[in-house]
């Protein structure tokens, strides 16, 4: 059986030092949704005391009823159950009732109690000044909708600013961890499956691991009635109110409209409404702007592998999937071209992560592009610069790749010494040049330095 709790030494390591830390704290814990926010909480609450409080859009009402009775249940006070108070008066009785004891409060799902009433977050920062900062509470706020816990709980502007005594956002999973999902796949099988699924704990545990990526797509993506089937729907109807509109903008990026211009001639979006989208986008970490090395403008790309995959393969696709008609699909998508394009994606990841080592420190992981000449991988430091080709291809010869990079080489480099590297599934030979250095597919296998690293 698979583990579906890994990768998350370091968050419970923050959150571990806070609790031994001897006073009140505020923390904050978000990130997009399945991430696996409220499994990293239960994990770190597990044998303390502690109140967990999932909050729902049933509204204010329903929510402090539901938090009279979890105070009610921990304290064993049944007045709780009865009391007409606002937010912060209720915490601050919990407060007094637990005195100096060393209580978490988690209140997940924090973003539902702010859209039921916008007064939540003062109430909460008068308790917190009047009452809780001066115990030993410690409280968690976690939420799922990145740009209001930035807006309204994190940023300047918010009645919490200064409050928090630290803030975490949980990110996907590392990808040398996916081959503890997966222990029976190839590095290769392990690289298709980040290529789909990225790092989002709740689809990395949909794939059957005695089966094949390409089955696994079959039974769990592209069969009608499986969760992953429409998650990106649901997704965008929980975090977006004009699902439509931005279901459009995504189509149109998937397909290569990824400007801003292309993006609003697809769409019919007038450009001068169009940039709250791609930003409401991008803050949720569903695109992102790429931009080649040494310019300032570039373009828009789907951050999200699993959700760059539904577009591609499912959403262009539903009136055939929604007859059943799982391989005409198949045999018309180009799943290798997919593969490909993530495996450079995978490449910048692993060096920026430095589970791909270079021979020299660096600060900058980009690509070129420029009048027609492209390189997949260019990185940057102090002394040394660095370009990098990926092929998604067995037995590749670097020789023409080595000739084509050396002459972009001399277009972009300025006296920095010269590293040149080839990514591939294997190659015919590596030539034994003192400034190349060949990455085969066991390049990305885990390597135990990198989880000792990360904290296991």
């Amino acid at each position: 059986m698979v583990p579906q709790f890994i990768d998350r030494e370091q968050e419970l390591r923050f959150l571990e030092l806070k609790y031994q830390e001897d006073r009140a704290q505020f923390v904050i814990i978000y990130g997009r949704r399945r991430i696996g926010k409220t499994e990293l909480i239960k994990q770190f609450i597990k044998g303390k005391g502690a109140i967990y409080h999932l909050c729902t859009s049933d509204g204010i009402l329903e929510n402090m009823n539901r938090l009279k009775e979890e105070f009610s249940l921990f304290t064993g006070k049944n007045y709780f159950r009865s009391m007409n108070v606002k937010l912060d008066e209720l915490l601050i009785y919990l407060a007094d009732e637990v005195k100096d004891q060393r209580v978490i409060l988690v209140l997940d799902e924090f973003q539902y109690l702010v859209q039921s009433d916008r007064s939540v977050t003062s109430l909460l920062q008068k308790a917190w000044d009047e009452k809780l900062s001066g115990t030993r509470m410690f409280l968690i706020l976690t939420g799922s909708s990145i740009g209001m816990m930035e807006n309204e709980v994190l940023s300047n502007k918010s009645p919490l600013y200064g409050r928090r005594t630290g803030s975490w956002k949980v990110n996907e999973i590392a990808f040398p961890y996916l081959f503890q999902f997966f222990p029976r796949y190839t590095v290769e099988e392990v690289i298709k499956a980040w290529s789909v699924l990225g790092g989002v704990p709740l689809y990395l545990i949909q794939f059957d691991v005695n089966k094949s990526v390409e089955d696994n797509l079959k039974e769990k993506i592209l069969k009608k009635g499986n969760i992953l089937y429409d998650e990106p729907l649901f997704l965008l109807r929980e975090e977006f109110r004009e699902q439509r509109v931005y279901l459009s903008v995504l189509r149109a990026i998937s397909q290569g409209h990824n400007s801003v211009s292309l993006i609003s001639q697809f769409t019919g979006i007038d450009r001068s409404n169009l940039s709250s989208y791609l930003d409401r986008l991008e803050e949720n970490g569903i695109i992102e702007r790429a931009i080649p090395y040494g310019k300032k403008k570039g373009w828009y790309e789907i951050k999200d592998n699993f959700i760059e995959f539904w577009f591609k393969f499912v959403y262009n696709n539903l009136d055939h999937l929604e007859m059943d008609q799982i391989e005409d699909v198949v045999r018309k998508v180009n799943l290798q071209e997919h593969y490909a394009k993530k495996f450079e994606k995978l490449v910048k990841e692993s060096i920026r992560q430095k589970t791909l080592k270079l021979p020299f420190e660096y600060h900058t992981v980009s690509f070129y592009s420029h009048k027609g000449e492209e390189v997949d991988v260019v990185v940057e430091g102090e002394n040394a610069i660095f370009l990098g080709e990926v092929k998604w291809s067995e037995n590749v010869d670097v020789r023409p790749l080595l000739n084509m990079m050396r002459k972009i080489m001399s277009k972009v480099n300025k006296g920095k010494r010269e590293y040149y590297g080839v990514f591939a599934k294997s190659f015919k030979r590596c030539p034994h040049e003192e400034d190349l250095i060949c990455y085969d597919l066991d390049a990305f296998a885990p390597s135990s330095s990198y989880l000792t690293d990360r904290g296991t």
